[in-house]
C-alpha cells in the first residue's frame, strides 16, 4: 500500500511541477511588441462613424445648406405632410 501511495505522490508531484515550469515559461517569453500588433492590413483603416460614410462635418455642412435654400422656420411648409396627415392622404388615394 505504501509503495502505491509513493507512486500517486511522484505522479502528483511530476504534473505539479510541469505545470509551474508551463506557467514559468509562458510569463517569462520574450516578444516584441511589434509582433503583438493586429496587421494592418486586416484592421479598416476607417474607424467609427467615417466608417459608414458618416462624416459629422459633412452632416452638418449639408444640414446648414438645406436651412439656407429652405429657410429657417421651425414649422413644416405646406408642401410637407406630418405623420398625422400621410395616414389620410393614403386612404383618399384608395377611395378614388
Amino acid at each position: 500500500m505504501s509503495g502505491l501511495l509513493f507512486w500517486i505522490g511522484v505522479i502528483a508531484t511530476l504534473i505539479v511541477a510541469a505545470a509551474l515550469i508551463e506557467a514559468y515559461v509562458k510569463r517569462n517569453r520574450k516578444r516584441i511588441l511589434a509582433d503583438m500588433r493586429p496587421d494592418p492590413d486586416k484592421i479598416s483603416k476607417v474607424g467609427g462613424i467615417e466608417r459608414y460614410g458618416l462624416d459629422p462635418l459633412a452632416l452638418a455642412q449639408a444640414e446648414h445648406r438645406r436651412l439656407e435654400e429652405d429657410g429657417w422656420t421651425s414649422t413644416p411648409s405646406q408642401k410637407e405632410t406630418t405623420t398625422a396627415d400621410a395616414g389620410e392622404e393614403d386612404k383618399q388615394d384608395e377611395r378614388r
